[in-house]
């Protein structure tokens, strides 16, 4: 688990859209998370970037037509509580119980992922 202290510093530039982000994780979540991104020759900085904006304005795929959107563009069903696609305007009342299922612990994982609940 990745454990953010209360002080996080942020240094702004006048000249790029870019900030400096100062924060204390584990030390050793941050060896192997160094580890894999090397791996993969994924810069960390760019790592922890695309997590933060998938945070703050996460984007999806219908699990229909496989069109991505912001969830923020969705609308919620009021029969399942699950969003509609925007552009086929799928949701869970249209799929079988046994997918579903899958969906569902699939999304669930995620959510654990992004609040820290997966180690």
């Amino acid at each position: 688990m990745i454990y953010m202290h209360a002080c996080i510093s942020i240094c702004m530039s006048k000249n790029s859209s870019k900030a400096r982000v100062t924060m204390t994780v584990d030390q050793e979540i941050l060896q192997r998370a160094k580890k894999r991104a090397e791996e993969k020759h994924i810069p960390l900085s760019g790592l922890i970037e695309s997590f933060l904006d998938f945070f703050s304005d996460p984007k999806v795929y219908c699990f229909d037509c496989g069109k991505e959107f912001h969830s923020s563009e969705s609308e919620l069903c009021p029969k399942c509580g699950w969003m509609k696609c925007p552009s086929c305007g799928i949701c869970r009342c249209n799929l079988d119980e046994d997918i579903a299922k899958a969906v569902f612990y699939m999304r669930k994982v995620y959510e654990d992922l992004l609040i820290g609940r997966v180690e």
